[in-house]
């Protein structure tokens, strides 16, 4: 009798170690391949994302890129060998990592994706998660044209973000549509740089030095924008140059509060961590989902940042 009892529970250890209960139930594993963790907007996407794995019962595992596509591409390939139920990607770049993709799929992997889009994978991505960042940059840049044809203002500086990554790519495409060839603005430079704060205050220390006259920067993400109002404050002309960031992360929501950005969109990017794993549990079942779920987005400025900062207590 204790002899069968030692059996059955070496039997009962093996299912748990294997994430598995003896009725055969086990929880539904799903591999996040992030671009970074390196930054604030990504902290709260995987934050949200961690917060839906615990409510619905998922596995979770997380991999940071680095902002290296090959090492993405090497995480990716890793969550197809420990058959993961899906795969969810935040690409780091939309083409670099298109092999990658067919090759999973080819193995019998099912794929989501947040916040950068993949179009070229077509039908391989079973459903996107994310926002419109064309007309959300379209809606920034006429909000800056807005404030400063009122001031009597047309100079303006636009920082983008990483090659290749559609998110960026698509939000410095709205800027350019609403600000190129526009009477009302003049563009004196376009330039490319990363995702990050120090990235943004060389760009912007340079453009200081080049231009005597710059009355706005629009910037591709918030850690961009934040760098540039650092190099602004350096030089002594705060008072003289709107700021505006993208994604609404805390340390922008303060800047906005406090007076030294202008405004920025609120991204949500929380709330887009959770919805992407309920969209991959709900993919895990084989119950349908949206091949694509476009979420709102909303400008925040002087008017409405307590408001938004109230909206997302406790989120980071």
């Amino acid at each position: 009798m204790k002899k069968r009892m030692s059996i059955a529970l070496c039997f009962m250890a093996v299912l748990a170690l294997a994430g598995a209960s003896p009725a055969g139930e086990r929880p539904i594993r799903i591999g996040f391949s992030l671009k970074t963790v390196n930054n604030p907007f990504v902290i709260s996407v995987k934050n949200g994302a961690a917060r839906a794995a615990a409510d619905l019962g998922a596995d979770i595992s997380i991999t940071d890129s680095q902002m290296n596509s090959q090492k993405q591409m090497q995480d990716v390939e890793s969550f197809v060998q420990q058959r993961m139920d899906v795969i969810l990607i935040d690409a780091m770049d939309s083409q670099a990592i298109l092999p990658t993709i067919d090759d999973a799929v080819a193995a019998g992997m099912k794929i989501v994706t947040e916040d950068v889009r993949i179009p070229d994978a077509g039908d391989k991505v079973l459903s996107h998660i994310g926002i419109d960042n064309h007309a959300a940059g379209a809606q920034l840049a006429r909000w800056l044209e807005a404030k400063l044809k009122a001031a009597g203002k047309r100079n303006v500086i636009i920082i983008a973000g990483i090659p290749g990554n559609e998110a960026t790519d698509s939000r410095a495409n709205g800027y350019r549509e609403v600000l190129m060839n526009n009477p009302n603005i003049d563009v004196l430079d376009i330039r490319l740089a990363g995702d990050k704060r120090e990235e943004g205050l060389t760009v912007m220390d340079d453009m200081l030095q080049r231009f005597a006259k710059i009355d706005g920067v629009i910037c591709s993400n918030d850690e961009l924008a934040l760098g540039a109002i650092s190099a602004i404050n350096e030089a002594g002309r705060a008072d003289d140059i709107l700021v505006c960031g993208f994604d609404g992360n805390v340390y922008a929501l303060e800047a906005i509060k406090a007076g030294a950005m202008a405004a920025t969109i609120d991204h949500a990017p929380y709330n887009m961590g959770y919805l992407a794993i309920e969209t991959c549990v709900k993919a895990a079942k084989g119950e349908p989902v949206e091949k694509l779920t476009v979420m709102d987005v909303e400008i925040v400025d002087a008017t409405n940042v307590d408001a938004i900062i109230a909206k997302h207590a406790g989120e980071n």
